[in-house]
């Protein structure tokens, strides 16, 4: 991707310039197999003054696009790390280039929720351990412990593993939408099947949420939804959207466990009551069958894909075979 590629997108139309041209220019950076030197300058140069411009779900797509490349820039990634927790955590999680000093200097700067956040990496360094346990915090103490579980060789987390507490925010979420569904139960079909299957895999998928391990999450969702990992995480997105809503109707998760998944993957998604409210009329009107059936669809779609781009690489095949024999 060239810089007067870059320059072409500003002409983009429909929503923010900022916004349009920072996720275009990221995301043709990210379909780059080898990018040069000079592609992540081009890319540091444009991207970095748009973050002061672009909205924070932008900026969340920037920080999951770049959180796992080797050869993303390195000040963008550091732009990007030092933003609110809820938009860096990807890349405090995961991404190679931030260095243990660069993660102590984030925490000197942003305090403990970016501190929580960084604990959740698999972590060596000394100084950085030493840095992380001085904050005596009860969240960083049970995610270094979840995170000694891999290092022991486990690979895997297993059902003995603990998980990392609830936020005080999350619990008052958790109380006040507690107090809501029942205040306003009358009125509302319910999509939730009340069987301890279903109750099971309703705390399954809120643990696997709330322990900020977004691929075990995807894999965890993928395997409920009968869906490849690939098709989920974009059914996820960076945001709450209405695929990801029908598929949590689909799988018949109530509207209180639904609402936990989203906060656990996104941070606070109602801020109040009004938005709360909504949320839970809105979900429990899915008809969970129409849910189902539309997860169906994607499974169909998902398999024609994968025959087409199979009978691609056999017409390839044939192709090269006969030029060889030719």
């Amino acid at each position: 991707m060239k810089y007067p590629e870059f320059r072409a997108l500003e002409d983009r139309n429909g929503g923010s310039k900022a916004d349009d041209l920072l996720t275009a220019s990221i995301t043709a950076f990210c379909c780059v197999a080898r990018p040069a030197k000079s592609d992540a300058q081009q890319l540091e140069d444009l991207a970095v003054p748009l973050l002061a411009l672009a909205s924070p779900r932008v900026r969340r797509h920037a920080a999951a696009a770049l959180s796992e490349l080797p050869h993303a820039p390195k000040r963008l990634i550091l732009a990007l790390a030092e933003d609110e927790v809820d938009i860096s955590a990807p890349l405090l999680l995961r991404s190679p280039l931030l260095q243990p000093s660069d993660l102590v200097d984030i925490i000197t700067h942003k305090g403990i929720n970016h501190a929580r956040a960084i604990a959740r990496r698999r972590i060596a360094d000394p100084e950085l351990l030493r840095v992380l346990h001085s904050f005596s915090d009860q969240a960083i103490e049970r995610a270094l412990e979840i995170q000694s579980h891999f290092d022991n060789g486990d690979g895997a987390l297993s059902a003995e593993t603990p998980v990392a507490p609830d936020s005080p925010r999350l619990r008052e979420t958790r109380e006040a939408l507690k107090a809501l569904m029942r205040d306003s139960d009358a009125g509302f079909s319910s999509v939730q099947a009340d069987s301890s299957r279903d109750r099971a895999l309703a705390n399954h998928l809120i643990d696997a949420a709330l322990l900020d391990q977004t691929t075990f999450f995807c894999q965890e969702f993928a395997a409920a939804l009968g869906l490849d990992q690939d098709g989920t995480t974009r059914i996820i997105g960076h945001g709450l959207n209405a695929e990801l809503t029908i598929a949590l109707a689909s799988l018949g998760l109530s509207a209180e466990a639904a609402h936990l998944i989203l906060t656990g993957l996104f941070g606070l998604v109602h801020k109040d009551l009004h938005s709360l409210r909504l949320f839970v009329q809105s979900y429990r009107q899915i008809d969970q069958d129409k849910a189902q059936m539309t997860v169906e669809r994607w499974k169909t779609e998902e398999n024609s894909q994968k025959l087409r781009q199979k009978l691609r690489e056999m017409a390839q095949d044939y192709e090269n075979g006969s030029r060889r024999v030719s």
